[in-house]
């Protein structure tokens, strides 16, 4: 194909691999990429006004399609910029080809300071160690392979982010002369599962367990993860207990038995873990005064199970403790999970009992009577109030729970009791590394993704995280990406007042000073102005209960009809530890 410069034969190849945007913030190290970028109907560019957020949209958008998206980031600087939203895609298993400009490598071509402080070698070091794979081309010939490698490597299992590099010399090469080979599509990939051996074996102590539990924190990032995990459940009739990473079961099913996690735990003789980011942690209660957790099975609890979590550890950082399960399979539950599930359909009788069934309804009823007792009708607002009305404001219709960061705890515990959480992907779980700043752009990558349809995608915003990234609401407003943002507006940093409540507690120091430097008043941040600022429509800040529900509902009826952003700024009790 021809292409008249290096930086037309990225683009063509982005095409090629199916590549429909690429978040970005401008920058003189990859000028010649952009103009091409400007030129070209796709990938269509979604500007931002700080690298973290377009490495969020590119990271929310792949997760709501399961497919990958671009986040273009400038030279050096850029690229720390984003590192930590590359490092949350990066344990959030999340596939985003992130792409760079640098250079001139060439000294010769360098203008002075500027160029030679933000040319780095290589610059891929800054964010080495949380990408699955990263390159540099040298020649507008090695371009396609390098972005083919890429593609395939961040979509492959465990998916995560690579990153490519492009010296800004040779984006603006002309080629025009030279006849360089554009791939038709992006390259096949293989499936990773495990022995046929394993696998029946794993399914026979799970037919002989008298009280088996199942454990799941990111199956729900495939569909046939989700059906298959369901499918098990019933068989084995055993209670499911979901860790969040990902939405992996349903919450109105009887078997599921997350609110309920320790005590299902401890009665378990075999427990299935699957896809577990840290498997003592999903097996155990944390104890924040001792730094430390005491595990809920018991001692002599059969522990077998299927993840791909040592295929993700680097030099630098262990991602979990090592834990001595009794059989635990390298293989992706995409599609490792479905065999499972018709080898124990082969063996199993039907197990089918009443217990679970009153049990999950004992448990919902528990929690209905702590929400309705949390959510009163005299102010402040709780968490439980909120999330049961923003329910209310958004069941009627398509939706998809992009992200929800609230206090700690607070928001997995009134979610799985006040929403119906049925469907695959309907909740896209958190940011995987904790890093502050992902909530915002990443649900506007979840509503980029559903900008033609009728989803309507809602983010429940926690005002800590927002504050890290609050320009991104411009984007929402530029691209008219629809989406709801309801703002958690409790003015602390909760994590942290929840760990010096601890710490001030445990020394018996004065409980006045723990807010110093932790609550965000003095003065209170106002969202709505911020988000008007950015032509975003805005209501509140919310105090009053009363006017809770006919806010949201009127928010949702916006984004709904006229297909553009709204924030609902909403002021919440602040959370006692």
């Amino acid at each position: 194909m021809r292409c008249e410069y290096g930086s037309e034969v990225i683009v063509k190849t982005l095409q090629a691999l199916g590549i429909r945007y690429a978040a970005m913030n401008p920058g003189a190290s990859w000028r010649g990429l952009h103009s091409s970028l400007a030129e070209a109907t796709s990938p269509e560019l979604i500007m931002t006004l700080q690298e973290n957020v377009a490495v969020a949209i590119a990271h929310g958008y792949a997760k709501a399609t399961t497919e990958p998206m671009a986040a273009v980031l400038h030279n050096v600087v850029g690229l720390q910029t984003g590192s930590m939203g590359i490092f949350n895609a990066w344990i959030n298993q999340a596939p985003i080809m992130v792409l760079g400009g640098s250079g001139p490598a060439d000294h010769m071509h360098r203008r002075p300071w500027i160029d030679w402080i933000h040319s780095a070698r290589p610059q891929s070091l800054v964010a080495r160690e949380v990408v699955k794979w990263d390159d540099e081309p040298v020649s507008a010939e090695g371009i396609p392979s390098s972005l083919l490698r890429a593609h395939r490597i961040a979509t492959a299992a465990p998916q995560g982010p690579t990153y490519v590099n492009f010296d800004s010399l040779l984006q603006e090469e002309w080629v025009g002369d030279r006849d360089i080979a554009i791939p038709d599509g992006p390259l096949p990939q293989s499936d990773l599962t495990a022995p046929q051996a394993d696998l029946e074996r794993m399914a026979e102590i799970l037919v002989n367990a008298e009280r088996p539990v199942i454990v799941a924190d990111y199956v729900g990032r495939s569909r046939e993860g989700f059906d298959a995990l369901r499918a098990l459940a019933e068989r084995l009739w055993a209670p499911v207990v979901d860790c969040g990473s990902r939405h992996n079961f349903p919450t109105r099913h009887p078997l599921d038995q997350a609110l309920r996690r320790a005590e299902v735990l401890q009665d378990a003789d075999v427990v299935l873990a699957l896809d577990c980011r840290d498997l003592q942690w999903a097996l155990s209660k944390i104890s924040q005064q001792e730094h430390g957790y005491h595990m809920s099975i018991a001692p002599e609890a059969t522990v077998v199970g299927m993840s791909l979590t040592d295929l993700m550890h680097r030099g630098f950082l262990n991602r979990e403790a090592v834990y001595p399960a009794d059989l635990m399979l390298t293989a992706d539950t995409r599609v490792a999970l479905p065999v499972l599930a018709e080898l124990v359909e082969q063996r199993s009788r039907d197990r089918s009992n009443e217990r679970w069934v009153a049990e999950h309804t004992r448990a919902h009823e528990a929690s209905a009577r702590h929400l309705q007792k949390a959510g009163g009708s005299g102010g402040p607002i709780s968490v439980p109030q909120l999330t049961r009305s923003t329910w209310e404001a958004v069941r009627e219709g398509p939706w998809q729970l992009a992200f929800a960061g609230t206090a700690p705890g607070q928001s997995y515990y009134s979610l799985r009791s006040c929403w119906e959480l049925e469907q695959w992907n309907c909740n896209l779980g958190p940011s995987g590394g904790a890093g502050l700043g992902y909530g915002l752009g990443a649900s506007i990558g979840a509503a980029l993704a559903h900008r033609d349809d009728d989803t309507l995608v809602v983010n429940l915003q926690a005002d800590g995280d927002a504050l890290y990234t609050p320009q991104a609401l411009w984007t929402a407003a530029h691209h008219a990406i629809p989406l709801l943002t309801v703002v958690l507006n409790n003015r602390t940093y909760g994590q942290d007042r929840m760990h010096q409540t601890v710490v001030t507690r445990q020394r018996g120091s004065d409980m006045s000073r723990v807010p110093l430097g932790i609550d965000i008043d003095g003065p209170p941040v106002s969202f709505a102005d911020m988000a008007r600022s950015q032509g975003v429509e805005a209501f509140g800040a919310i105090e009053d209960p009363a006017q809770l529900s006919p806010t949201l509902s009127k928010a949702v009826r916006i984004v709904r009809e006229e297909r553009r952003p709204v924030l609902v700024d909403v002021v919440l009790k602040r959370p006692e530890f």
